[in-house]
């Protein structure tokens, strides 16, 4: 910290990443693991089991990115919050921004406490997508007869697939440099996982303690 007033993160944490449908989490709804992912938060800043020296009270503000859940997925998350141990009086909200949610949520807390909002705060993400698949999303509820009329309006619709074989052709890739790179990202995983380097960072889910979606034999 270089000055009283610059925005610190003093805990960061996350739960284990698992596969979809099949990993060792698929069985959890997100607000189970948001939970999960709050007690953490707070036990690494001795928020809890008694004589800690952080209140979870004194939380000023949660903010949640989160693109899949249905409309009542903020009422889950809240109730992930006091499930947590953090009480009501501690303001809750969520935001969508899509793939970069818990980013934006993260920056939307950051913000308030630079801007004197608030001067402790709570950004996450949670998403699964065993319990709520992309392709479980409906369609959006507009007025199709005007909105097939323009073309970027439509342009919102086009799939995540797609889109990757549009952004190949725009800047020339190669399928077999992406497929080095993910080799080579699964390699790295499974070096760092070896080493214990997430260890810190992952909150265990009863026995699931580490990443399972890491393929060190992808070729």
């Amino acid at each position: 910290m270089k000055s009283p007033n610059d925005v610190v993160i003093v805990s960061a944490v996350r739960t284990p990443l698992c596969r979809a449908k099949k990993g060792g989490l698929s069985h959890l709804p997100p607000s189970s693991l948001l939970s999960a992912a709050l007690r953490g938060c707070l036990d690494r800043v001795g928020s809890s089991g008694g004589g800690g020296t952080f209140p979870a009270k004194d939380v000023q503000d949660i903010c949640v990115g989160n693109c899949l859940s249905p409309a009542s997925g903020t009422t889950a998350l809240r109730m992930a919050q006091l499930q947590a141990g953090i009480p009501d009086t501690v303001p809750f909200h969520t935001l969508n921004r899509q793939c970069s949610s818990g980013l934006q949520a993260v920056a939307h807390i950051a913000n308030a406490i630079a801007s004197k909002q608030i001067t402790i705060g709570i950004g996450a993400g949670v998403e699964s997508m065993s319990t709520y698949p992309m392709n479980s999303i409906p369609p959006p509820d507009v007025n199709w007869d005007e909105m097939k009329h323009c073309t970027e309006a439509m342009d919102c619709l086009t799939p995540m697939g797609v889109t990757s074989e549009n952004v190949v052709q725009e800047y020339g890739l190669k399928r077999t440099d992406l497929d080095a790179f993910a080799a080579q990202s699964h390699y790295k995983a499974h070096q760092a996982q070896k080493l214990g380097k997430f260890n810190n960072e992952i909150v265990p889910i009863g026995s699931v303690t580490k990443d399972d979606g890491i393929s060190p034999s992808t070729t």
